[in-house]
């Protein structure tokens, strides 16, 4: 199934008005896939129950968190892998910058080789 898109305006941060407008392809809104039609899809396509691959799903929901939390990068194979990243005020020292200076904290997904592979034959389809 092709990925729909849509065609949206921009202009150019800020400069007031918007600048020079230019015209850019942007995904439409998504039909979201919960946890059950997943499970349910992957216990199509395994030997695994839906009721244990929810377990799984939920489990893995409550550990990565922790791993993740605890400095590590979590890698799931050919899926891809999490990794926590922080972004901090700048300061005019070394010593100056401690742990009030983060601000912000993100995971970050980085998608394996194979993932990306899978992904490369995508098609679009223009929303109207």
């Amino acid at each position: 199934m092709p990925i729909k898109y849509k065609v949206t305006e921009r202009g150019t941060p800020g400069v007031a008005g918007g600048g020079t407008k230019k015209y850019y392809a942007s995904t439409t809104a998504r039909n979201k896939i919960d946890l059950k039609q997943l499970s349910e899809r992957l216990a199509a396509i395994s030997t695994v129950s839906e009721i244990d691959t929810i377990a799984v799903l939920q489990g893995l929901v409550h550990l990565l968190p922790e791993y993740l939390c605890n400095g590590n990068t979590v890698s799931l194979g050919d899926f891809g892998t999490f990794s926590v990243h922080i972004s901090s005020e700048g300061k005019d020292t070394p010593e100056a910058v401690n742990a009030q200076s983060i601000k912000d904290v993100s995971v970050k997904f980085r998608p394996s080789v194979e993932f990306k592979k899978r992904m490369k034959g995508v098609a679009f389809k223009k929303h109207s």
